[in-house]
């Protein structure tokens, strides 16, 4: 049938579907076929088109974003959009990209550093992403802009931003979290150094002796989470309690003092070097605050200041002339045999001896005491016995 046999059909089948496809089914069924195709391709390209001019859109509606999560899903939806939607919007992102890297700059202001991390390496990897997205549209500029940045945004601007941190950070407690994020993300680099070394030598500017807060912060540094910065820390502070050059704050010893860390103080006071601040916590501290062991620091500690150490012993000892354990304990402390002398001290060592004797008497005594109530006793017992009479039983004699 041709086409002009089929129109006539229609029209005097008064173009009744029904009709016209009992008198012509093979043709009416071409006819849909080919208006059905006809309908979806023009459907096709109406949706393509809507979803082209979307993903456009959605290229302007980046750089308006007001905040970074607003930022973020956008650009995510762009990255799933970029390889499907063709050339026109790979041209509209080349057009746009330096505003839409201005918009991510702005809305990473106001981040803490450990935000900025975590952001930083998002964008980063979504920048990735558009950069592999764009290579099928031969867009070179696109393309390598997007590989460009995304390098440089970690090595350059992240790195400004840690640094700009370290800077102007006065540390404390409140930015352990801040500085453990830093040496995580340092450590997952081909060299942490680059990061870690420089902001090492600015927090070793600080005093360590005389800053409390950077003190306290110190304690609370984990040594896997902070692991080079922890090291560096804890060694400055072990150097300062231990070496004697340098001065530790009278704030960081009674710190240490109420934490019940007063061993730490102990030695530092035993290894002092400095006479004149010796002096000065000799002064502060000696004989003040009822603790034998921070006393015998100083007695043990060899650098000459003013100090009465012997009346000190002289005193303590006759307080305690009979106690035996505080006398020993005193006798085996540093520095108490050249405080005393070589005469007193043998004096010291025989009242020892002395007391051990009249214990270890008092004890025979005691034991024979002891002994002779328990004897007394025993023949107090028989004696009673010898004074009951002999009962002897009666027996019935027959005759």
């Amino acid at each position: 049938m041709t086409v002009t046999e089929f129109l006539s059909i229609a029209k005097e089948s008064q173009y009744n579907l029904l009709d016209i496809y009992s008198k012509a089914p093979n043709e009416s069924l071409i006819i849909v076929g080919v208006v059905l195709f006809i309908l979806f391709v023009v459907y096709f390209f109406i949706r393509r088109s809507v979803k082209i001019s979307a993903a456009i859109k959605l290229v302007d509606q980046i750089q308006d974003s007001k905040s970074y999560d607003e930022y973020n899903e956008r650009i995510t939806l762009l990255v799933e959009e970029l390889p499907k939607r063709g050339v026109k919007v790979s041209e509209v992102l080349n057009a746009s990209k330096n505003h839409i890297l201005l918009r991510t700059s702005k809305l990473l202001i106001n981040f803490n550093i450990t935000e900025k991390i975590d952001k930083y390496l998002e964008v980063t990897e979504k920048y990735e992403q558009l950069s592999k997205a764009s290579i099928k549209y031969n867009n070179k500029e696109l393309t390598e802009f997007y590989k460009s940045k995304s390098e440089e945004l970690l090595d350059v601007n992240l790195n400004e931003e840690i640094a700009y941190y370290y800077q102007n950070t006065y540390f404390n407690i409140d930015e352990v979290n801040n500085v453990n994020a830093i040496v995580k993300y340092a450590n997952t680099l081909d060299n942490p150094s680059l990061i870690l070394k420089p902001m090492i030598g600015i927090m070793n500017k600080f005093s360590y002796g005389y800053n409390l807060e950077l003190f306290k912060f110190i304690e609370k540094l984990d040594d896997k989470e902070s692991k080079q910065i922890y090291e560096n820390c804890h060694k400055k502070i072990e150097d300062l309690l231990t070496r004697g050059n340098e001065e530790v704050s009278i704030n960081i010893l009674d710190y240490l003092l109420e934490k019940d860390e007063k061993e730490k103080v102990y030695n530092y006071i035993t290894s002092l070097k400095l006479a004149s601040y010796l002096q000065q916590l000799h002064d502060l501290y000696f004989n003040k605050k009822e603790d034998i062991n921070l006393d015998l620091a100083f007695i043990a500690n060899e650098t000459k200041i003013n100090a009465n150490y012997k009346a000190y012993l002289d005193e303590s000892l006759t307080s305690n002339w009979r106690d035996s354990n505080h006398i020993e304990f005193l006798s085996k402390a540093p520095g108490v045999l050249e405080v005393l002398g070589h005469m007193e001290f043998r004096t010291l060592i025989e009242r020892i001896d002395n007391i051990s004797l009249e214990k270890e008497n008092r004890k025979m005594v005691e034991e024979a005491l002891t002994i002779a109530k328990r004897a007394e006793s025993i023949a107090l017992e028989a004696k009673s016995l010898n004074k009951k009479p002999i009962i002897v039983p009666a027996t019935n004699n027959k005759i």
